[in-house]
């Protein structure tokens, strides 16, 4: 494509979406051309806006978090998805470009990337635990719809309190909604003290027992918010090897520990059932698990 193609598409782009057609034209290794509306300085998290016109003809504005994978991480190409930011959650933003993913913070506001990895995304050593509020199915087919909604609601109370969002603790975790239960998976690299993405083959000492306190913390406040209730929060906790994917415009993690933790949930009503794996991890940091309570095969009940 010729600049003065590339700049044709552009300025239909900006009378279609308001706006004067200003920017100078940069072209990309890709093909594609961008042109830059607004640029202030060289730091990387400097103000950078503008539109991409691809080789193919499409065209797309950027800014903000966008704007800045674009002048970080020139490597990654250009997003793959007509979303240009999907994913987007307390937990940080996620977007599928030509060459790898970008994961980048979601309370810097303006998203600084965290990660850019090349496809397909590495097998990470995590921790995952999987919520469920009991009795919920049974129950919501007579309840009323606002009834529904407030039990949903005093759900993810109970979550927010164990897993606050505005901590740094936060950050760490990737979190999924399924309906009427939460998965939350903390990887064992996400736990390092200077916020450094390396792979670790190893959990820190102390990783293992801060979150099943942010899980404990979550079933009792659950229990609490769902007195009045035939409901109940039931969690289970496993530890191994994850796959982190790109699945339906969105980061996720899939893995045996996943689909165990899925399954033991099943056993728990305002408690927590763990697999071996996560009872070594909380042996190992120094957790007294006399109380707990054996499950078929090689799975534990933690009584609250």
């Amino acid at each position: 494509m010729t600049i003065e193609q590339a700049r044709e598409i552009y300025e239909k782009f900006r009378q279609y979406h308001g706006g004067s057609p200003s920017g100078a034209a940069m072209l990309q290794s890709d093909g594609s051309w961008r042109f830059i509306e607004k640029k202030e300085g060289v730091s990387p998290n400097d103000y950078y806006e503008g539109v991409v016109v691809r080789p193919d003809g499409k065209a797309f504005g950027f800014f903000g978090a966008l704007g800045k994978v674009f002048r970080n991480c020139p490597g990654l190409g250009l997003p793959l998805s007509n979303e240009r930011i999907l994913g987007a959650t307390e937990l940080g933003r996620y977007q599928a470009f030509d060459k790898g993913i970008a994961i980048w913070d979601g309370g810097t506001g303006m998203g600084f990337p965290l990660i850019e990895s090349s496809i397909p995304l590495p097998r990470q050593l995590s921790i995952v635990a999987f919520f469920d509020l009991r009795g919920f199915t049974s129950w919501s087919k007579e309840a009323e719809p606002d009834k529904v909604q407030a039990a949903i609601r005093a759900f993810e109370d109970a979550f927010h309190a164990g897993f606050p969002i505005h901590t740094a603790y936060w950050t760490r975790q990737f979190v999924k909604g399924t309906g009427d239960g939460v998965m939350i998976v903390s990887q064992a690299d996400w736990y390092n003290d200077d916020g450094r993405n390396s792979p670790m083959q190893d959990f820190k000492r102390g990783h293992a027992r801060e979150f099943l306190l942010a899980c404990k913390h979550t079933l009792s406040e659950g229990k609490k918010n769902l007195r009045d209730l035939p409901l109940a929060v039931g969690c289970a906790i496993a530890a191994g090897y994850l796959d982190r994917v790109f699945l339906f415009g969105r980061l996720d993690f899939i893995g045996p520990a996943a689909n165990e933790a899925a399954k033991l949930q099943q056993h728990a009503w305002n408690e927590i059932c763990i697999t071996h794996q996560f009872r070594e991890l909380l042996l190992h940091d120094g957790l007294n698990l006399d109380g707990e309570t054996e499950l078929p095969p090689k799975r534990w009940r933690l009584r609250s």
